[in-house]
């Protein structure tokens, strides 16, 4: 059985990570790092057998781990990802997985050499639509893929558990960019995961608000080698709602939120209980990820492609920035 502990306690954690965590069998969290006391004393009042430690120096006091679980801002994944690797743990951080191609070097450098494995948080490949959906596509029901189109709809940014910083999504110090760094991160591996090619160019067109701060809608053309991404991104929505197309040279598959569209060598509709715009936490998709991140944990060689999609999903973010013309540099 590993043990690990999960860094940062805010919403996704204790709303996504920690339940899923409690019914996978082959691996169980021991252990909370964070940094307030107030959520220390939230884990304590949850689960008391949980030790709680406001640093990793505390945890490595007091207990022997195999791995840890990073939930805490953009910002801060460095430091404690880093912290791991040099203590021989094993690492599965948030999205977005890391904001400095430089540190992703070394962070690529040294957990070959520890021989841990470094992984994303990837889990919108795991929602039932999508997992249909991806099936559909690799059993060649609409033939070779041409084009995937993303379109994400908010009407805001989502609120962290941080009273002191509830919008820090919208602090670029923080959050590395805008919603093209929040939700398009996910539209940007889902489309390398249905292409299985890396990209050979970008667009991009990003809104930014008058009043200054970050991107707050996102137009971006990811071109492949045999086809092209676009995604749609929008925190001024009028209601919230995920579509996705994939298209093929002999049919289409559309996911309409909760309903799944498949015409091509066969036509079928398919209604999901949830819709993939519902909630945030998404237990249920993350559970589905941990039987493939306890298996990299248990042989680190099998993390490369993930911790190479999260690489690429950086560049191809970062590009995005550069692109746009009204931005002279992109945010750090």
């Amino acid at each position: 059985m590993l043990t690990g502990a999960l860094v940062g306690f805010g919403e996704v954690a204790r709303n996504g990570h920690w339940p899923a965590w409690a019914a996978q069998p082959d691996a169980r969290i021991v252990a909370v790092v964070d940094r307030t006391p107030e959520r220390r004393a939230l884990v304590a009042s949850l689960a008391p057998a949980i030790g709680t430690f406001a640093t990793l120096d505390e945890l490595a006091s007091a207990m022997a781990i195999d791995f840890v679980d990073i939930c805490t801002p953009p910002a801060l994944h460095p430091g404690p990802m880093l912290d791991a690797i040099a203590r021989g743990w094993h690492v599965l951080c948030e999205k977005p997985f890391l904001l400095d191609p430089i540190v992703l070097d070394v962070v690529r450098r040294l957990a070959a050499g520890r021989g841990v494995a470094v992984l994303p948080v990837h889990n919108w490949k795991y929602a039932p639509i999508i997992r249909h959906a991806t099936e559909a596509l690799l059993a060649g029901a609409i033939g070779s893929l041409r084009r995937v189109e993303i379109e994400t709809c908010r009407t805001r940014e989502a609120v962290g558990a941080d009273a002191a910083r509830p919008n820090w999504r919208r602090d670029s110090a923080i959050a590395g960019g805008g919603i093209l760094m929040d939700h398009g991160w996910h539209a940007v591996y889902l489309s390398l995961h249905w292409f299985g090619r890396r990209a050979i160019g970008v667009r991009a067109s990003l809104h930014w608000p008058a009043d200054g701060g970050v991107d707050d809608e996102a137009s971006v053309t990811i071109e492949f080698p045999d086809g092209e991404a676009t995604i749609a991104l929008t925190w001024n929505g009028d209601e919230r709602r995920n579509t996705i197309r994939l298209s093929g040279d002999r049919g289409t598959i559309v996911i309409a939120d909760d309903t799944l569209h498949i015409r091509g060598t066969s036509d079928e509709s398919i209604r999901f209980a949830r819709a993939l715009s519902a909630g945030s936490h998404h237990e249920d998709w993350f559970a589905a990820m941990l039987p493939a991140v306890v298996s990299a944990f248990q042989n680190p060689a099998l993390a490369g492609p993930a911790f190479e999609e999260a690489a690429e999903c950086l560049s191809i973010i970062q590009q995005a920035y550069r692109h746009d013309p009204s931005l002279a540099a992109p945010p750090r």
